[in-house]
C-alpha cells in the first residue's frame, strides 16, 4: 500500500479536518490536532484495509524559535500486512504541552512516552505511569528542551568534568 493509498482510506475514514497530509517532505506524513490524535491512531490499527498494528516509536521534537514557540510529539507505526511505514506528528505549545496517550491502543507506547514526558516535558494525558524513566525522581526540568540550562552539579557531584581522554589535543 503505498503512500496516496494510506492517505485516500484516512480522509474516506475520517475525512481531512485536523489534518495535513505531507508529501513534500522525505517521508511523507501526517500532522494531526491533539484532539484526533487518538481517532487516527484507532483508523490506522484498527482499520483492516490499514491495519498498521506496530508502533515502533514515540518522540519529542523542540520547535523554540518557531511562532508560536511548539512541542512536536511524534509517532511512527508500521504495517506488516502492507510492509508500510507511516510518521504522525501532532504539535503543541510549550506553554502547555498536552497529548493524548496511546498507551490504551498500543502498550509498548508506554515508555515511549515516558521518555518524551521525562527529556522534554510533554505531558501524555492518559497515560498510567507518567514518571521519570530516564533522570532521577527529583530532577528539575526538561534536558532535551533547547533553553534547558544544565546546574554545575546535582546533589553535590558536578555534572561537567574535563573529558580526560582528550587531554591528549592540548
Amino acid at each position: 500500500m503505498n503512500t496516496e493509498a494510506v492517505f485516500a482510506r484516512i480522509r474516506a475514514l475520517l475525512g481531512e479536518e485536523g489534518l495535513t497530509f505531507r508529501t513534500d517532505v522525505p517521508q511523507p506524513d501526517v500532522v494531526v490536532t491533539p484532539g484526533r490524535l487518538v481517532e487516527l491512531c484507532t483508523a490506522l490499527r484498527d482499520d483492516p484495509e490499514l491495519h498498521f498494528e506496530s508502533l515502533q516509536q514515540v518522540a519529542g521534537v523542540d520547535y523554540p524559535a518557531d511562532d508560536p514557540p511548539r512541542l512536536r510529539s511524534t509517532i511512527t507505526v508500521f504495517s506488516y500486512k502492507h510492509g508500510a511505514l507511516l510518521t504522525v506528528h501532532t504539535d503543541v505549545p510549550r506553554d502547555n504541552p498536552r497529548v493524548p496517550s496511546l498507551v490504551a491502543l498500543w502498550p509498548a507506547a508506554e515508555w515511549h512516552e515516558r521518555e518524551s514526558w521525562d527529556l522534554l516535558g510533554i505531558v501524555y494525558t492518559g497515560h498510567p505511569d507518567l514518571r521519570r524513566i530516564m533522570l532521577p525522581d527529583d530532577w528539575e526540568g526538561h534536558p532535551l528542551r533547547k533553553d534547558f540550562e544544565e546546574k554545575p552539579d546535582y546533589q553535590g557531584i558536578p555534572t561537567q568534568r574535563e573529558r580526560e581522554w582528550l587531554s591528549w589535543q592540548k
